[in-house]
C-alpha cells in the first residue's frame, strides 16, 4: 500500500514530538557521559595502563587540582611517587600525557616539534583533534604575538622579529635598564634615610618594586615610551596594566579557558560592543574581572597604536628613526625595508605590531620582575651567598657604575645566582603540546590530538638531573655542572626549541644589571625571622604580601 503525503507528514509529526527529540536527546547524553567518563576512560584510552595520580574529577579530571596547586610542590610530588611518565586526566574523558625525561623533551620540543605544536592548557571539548582556537584566548591576555601562534605563522613572525633582538640591538638598550636602576636605587636610599632609624633599614613590598622598575624598562626598551611607574604609579600604562592581571590568578585562569572555548566566545570578547558596554560586566558579578579585563586591554591596544602611530611617522625620517633603538622602532624600520623589496616580501602588519606592545609587556615585565623578586629573597636568606655577589660585583661597579653586557657576562657568580633563580623558581610552571599525528614518546604510543603536559617547575628540580638537593637554591652548582646536566632540556624557564623565549638574553642582560646594582647598594634581610613566601599561582607564580624584605644601604 502507498503510503500518501498526509500519512507521511502525520508519521513525521509522531516522531518529532517534544517528548521523542527530548527522550533522543536525553538517551545520547547517557551515551555520551557513561562512554566518555567511563568506558573510554577504563577500556579504551591508550593512557589507560600509565600510572595516575588520584583524586581525578568526573568532569574536571585534574585540572582544578593542577590550577589550585599554589606552589608546583604537588605536580613534583606526583613525578616522585608514580614516575616520569604519567596520566593527567583533563576535562571530560580527555587523558593527558606528563614527561619529564630529556629524551622525551628532545622529540616533543626539539627534533619533532613541528608534529607537536604549542596549545593552551586544557580542552573542555573531549578528543578535539585540533583544539588551535585555545591558543587565541591568549590573544586576550597577550596580544597575536609569538606566544599566541603556532606554524608557518609563527616561524614568519620569529623571524621578521628577530633583527631587533640580536645581541646588537640589545646591547644599545643597555642604558634603559641603568636608567630604571639608578632611579629606583635614589627612591630606596630617599626611603631609608627618612625612616624613623636608618641604620635598621626599612622593609619594602620587594615585588611591587621590581614590577614597577620592569614596567619601566620594557615601556623603554620596547617602545620607547616612559612609564616612571616608580614615581608615578597611576599613569595611563601602569593602571591599565592593573586590570590585566587580575585574570592570572588559578581559578580565573580556569574560568577564561573553559568559556572562552565556547564558539564564538573569543570574538565577542574582543567586540567594540562589549568594550562599549563593558560596565555592565565591571558592576556584575561574576563577570567583573572580565569587564576589567577587556577594558584593560582596549586601553593598552589604544596606547600602543597611539605609539605605532608615532613609530610609522618618524620612520618617514631616516634619521629619526634611526637614532631610536626600541624594539617597536627597529620593527617598523625592519618592515619599511622589506615593503621595499617588493609586494611578496612577508611584513609584519599594523595590528600584530600593535599586538607586540602586549606580548612584551607580558614576556617582558612579568617574567622578569617575578625572577628578580625570588633572586633577592633567595639571596636575603643565603647571607653568605650575598656577601659572595656582593664582593664580586663590587670592583666591577666601583669602576663603572654603569657596566656593560660583557663585564657582567664575565662574572660568574652574577650568573650562577641569575640561573639557579631561573631553576627553581620558573616564573611559567608548565606549557603545553599537541600531538599532531599518532606517534610514540618513548613506549608509550599517543593518539593524534592528546595533550602533551610540560611540568617546567618539575623538570626544572628533578633530581634524576640535579641530584638529592635538587630542590634547594644552591649557585654554586652552575659552577660544576652534573654530567646529567642537558643544555637544552634541564631547565626550561625559557622553554627550547622553536618556541623559546626569543628575549632571552634581552632578559638576561637586564636582570644581571639589575640585581648586581641592587647587590651594589644594599642589604637584603627577610622582613621577620621565619618568614616564608605567600603564593598565588596563575599563569604567573606571584606573590599575595608583595614579598616584604627590610632593605638597608650596604655603603655609605
Amino acid at each position: 500500500m502507498t503510503q500518501t503525503p498526509t500519512s507521511t507528514i502525520a508519521l513525521l509529526r509522531d516522531v518529532l514530538r517534544p517528548s521523542n527529540i527530548f527522550l533522543v536527546a536525553g538517551v545520547y547524553i547517557v551515551y555520551r557521559v557513561v562512554y566518555d567518563l567511563f568506558i573510554w576512560r577504563k577500556f579504551l584510552s591508550p593512557f589507560r595502563h600509565l600510572p595516575s595520580p588520584p583524586g581525578s574529577e568526573a568532569l574536571f579530571g585534574h585540572t582544578r587540582r593542577i590550577l589550585n596547586d599554589e606552589t608546583g610542590v604537588m605536580l613534583r610530588e606526583w613525578v616522585k611517587k608514580y614516575g616520569p611518565v604519567l596520566r593527567i586526566a583533563g576535562p571530560g574523558s580527555n587523558h593527558n600525557i606528563l614527561i619529564v625525561e630529556h629524551e622525551h623533551l628532545d622529540k616533543v620540543l626539539g627534533k619533532e616539534a613541528h608534529d607537536y605544536p604549542k596549545v593552551c592548557l586544557f580542552r573542555f571539548f573531549p578528543r578535539t583533534d585540533h583544539p588551535y582556537h585555545l591558543l587565541s584566548v591568549l590573544e586576550i591576555i597577550s596580544g597575536h604575538g609569538l606566544f599566541a601562534t603556532t606554524g608557518d605563522e609563527h616561524r614568519l613572525l620569529r623571524r621578521a622579529m628577530s633583527t631587533a633582538f640580536s645581541i646588537t640591538n640589545m646591547m644599545a638598550q643597555e642604558h634603559f635598564h641603568h636608567e630604571v636602576t639608578d632611579r629606583l636605587v635614589k627612591l630606596w636610599k630617599d626611603q631609608i634615610g627618612s625612616a624613623t632609624e636608618p641604620s635598621k633599614g626599612k622593609i619594602i613590598n620587594l615585588y611591587d618594586y621590581m614590577s614597577k622598575a620592569t614596567l619601566d624598562i620594557i615601556s623603554l626598551a620596547g617602545f620607547g615610551y616612559d612609564a616612571d611607574t616608580l614615581h608615578n604609579p597611576e599613569n595611563e600604562l601602569a593602571v591599565a596594566y592593573k586590570g590585566r592581571t587580575r585574570v592570572q590568578s588559578g581559578p580565573n585562569v580556569l574560568k577564561l579557558f573553559y568559556s572562552m572555548s565556547i564558539p564564538g566566545a573569543l570574538k565577542f570578547v574582543r567586540s567594540k560592543w562589549l568594550y562599549a558596554n563593558r560596565q555592565w560586566l565591571i558592576y556584575t558579578q561574576p563577570s567583573a574581572d572580565l569587564g576589567l579585563l577587556v577594558e584593560s586591554m582596549q586601553s593598552i591596544t589604544q596606547l600602543a597604536r597611539g605609539i605605532l602611530d608615532e613609530k610609522i611617522l618618524e620612520s618617514a625620517s631616516e634619521s629619526a628613526i634611526e637614532a631610536k633603538r626600541d624594539i617597536m622602532s627597529i620593527l617598523v624600520r625592519a618592515r619599511k625595508e622589506e615593503l621595499e623589496k617588493g609586494p611578496t616580501a612577508y611584513t609584519i602588519s599594523d595590528e600584530v605590531l600593535t599586538d607586540q606592545v602586549l606580548t612584551f609587556l607580558g614576556a617582558g615585565h612579568t617574567t622578569t620582575a617575578i625572577t628578580l623578586t625570588w633572586a633577592l629573597w633567595s639571596l636575603a636568606n643565603d647571607q653568605k651567598s650575598q656577601n659572595r655577589l656582593r664582593e664580586e660585583i663590587t670592583p666591577v661597579l666601583d669602576a663603572n657604575s654603569h657596566p656593560d653586557y660583557r663585564t657582567l657576562k664575565a662574572l660568574p657568580w652574577l650568573d650562577s645566582v641569575i640561573m639557579e633563580t631561573l631553576r627553581i623558581f620558573p616564573p611559567v610552571q608548565v606549557d603545553m603540546r599537541i600531538a599532531d599525528k599518532t606517534d610514540y614518546i618513548g613506549d608509550v604510543l599517543v593518539p593524534k590530538g592528546s595533550l602533551i603536559f610540560i611540568p617546567i617547575f618539575v623538570i626544572n628540580t628533578y633530581k634524576g638531573t640535579w641530584g638529592e638537593d635538587a630542590e634547594e637554591f644552591n649557585p654554586s652548582r652552575w659552577l660544576n655542572l652534573p654530567e646529567t646536566y642537558h643544555p637544552h632540556y634541564s631547565v626550561l624557564s625559557f622553554i627550547a626549541g622553536p618556541h623559546h623565549c626569543i628575549g632571552r638574553t634581552m632578559a638576561l642582560m637586564e636582570m644581571k644589571a639589575v640585581l648586581a646594582s641592587l647587590i651594589y647598594n644594599f642589604k637584603f634581610e627577610p622582613s621577620f625571622k621565619g618568614q616564608t613566601a605567600n603564593l598565588r599561582r596563575g599563569i604567573f607564580m606571584k606573590f599575595m604580601d608583595g614579598m616584604p624584605v627590610n632593605i638597608s644601604r650596604a655603603r655609605d
